[in-house]
């Protein structure tokens, strides 16, 4: 897949020149859009990726040809100590750490009387014990130097509640709390950590969800004013708004991009 990101003019510095990061669910969706708008602002980058090695492959080739610092690979975070492997090797790549980007998320839809334990407990390793590890180790990393972003990609569902996808909703809740009690505690040593609340975006995932079911993609327009759905590369632009050093005194800020749907 080429790169539809581009700095105009070679010389021209990117916007996160010097930037070391480590985005976590690089391998689809809105964490590898993350991934290719970042690498094309001059980051360096550690791209971990779920459970696709070659898709994810793929992004670091793409990104790598075009002259960007880029290396990863794939961990299951449904163990979520995997995610202390995603920080120390990401650390090693890239010699330290100035951006974490929170993205590594799974879903289980239907009753909430039908749940298993094994599907609860899935949930909570990937979004939300994972979470609580990797970004302790990037705080880690980031406490001594004074400075440093952590974005979280949560989702409006944190905010709201869903007929059949309670346990998403409650882990998103989970990052969204996580969010506001870090930019407390955290704000006073110079670190900075926000939420993206992204509506619906359609990934790869999703948009085969919409053409396999048509009807259920059309039930879902009516909630959302602009009457259309998100890209991840719209995520990812305002990924980089949120994370860039022309933003720095925003802390524990919590932005929806979701066409309105919360303002409903």
């Amino acid at each position: 897949m080429r790169n539809s990101f581009s700095r105009q003019g070679e010389n021209m510095p990117g916007k996160l020149e010097g930037k070391r990061v480590i985005v976590t669910g690089a391998s689809s969706g809105i964490g590898a859009a993350i991934t290719r708008r970042f690498s094309a602002e001059s980051a360096s980058i550690w791209a971990a990726g779920g459970f696709n090695q070659e898709r994810l492959d793929g992004i670091i080739a793409d990104c790598g040809a075009a002259g960007a610092k880029i290396d990863g690979q794939c961990y299951d975070l449904r163990d979520a100590r995997k995610a202390n492997d995603v920080m120390s090797d990401g650390a090693q790549f890239l010699g330290g750490l100035d951006i974490m980007v929170n993205c590594a998320a799974m879903r289980a839809h239907g009753s909430f009387l039908e749940f298993t334990d094994e599907q609860i407990d899935e949930l909570y390793e990937v979004n939300a014990k994972s979470v609580f590890i990797a970004t302790r180790e990037a705080a880690r990393l980031m406490a001594p130097q004074g400075k440093g972003k952590i974005l979280m990609i949560g989702s409006i569902d944190g905010e709201r509640g869903v007929p059949g996808n309670a346990l998403y909703c409650a882990t998103k809740t989970s990052m969204h709390n996580l969010t506001r009690a870090l930019a407390v505690e955290l704000g006073p040593l110079g670190l900075r950590v926000n939420c993206l609340m992204p509506g619906t975006t359609e990934s790869e995932r999703v948009k085969e969800i919409h053409i396999n079911d048509p009807e259920r993609a059309r039930a879902k327009l009516p909630r959302i004013p602009v009457n259309r759905f998100a890209t991840p590369e719209e995520m990812a632009e305002v990924s980089l708004f949120m994370v860039s050093d022309e933003n720095d005194f925003m802390n524990g800020a919590f932005i929806s991009c979701d066409g309105g749907t919360l303002a409903m």
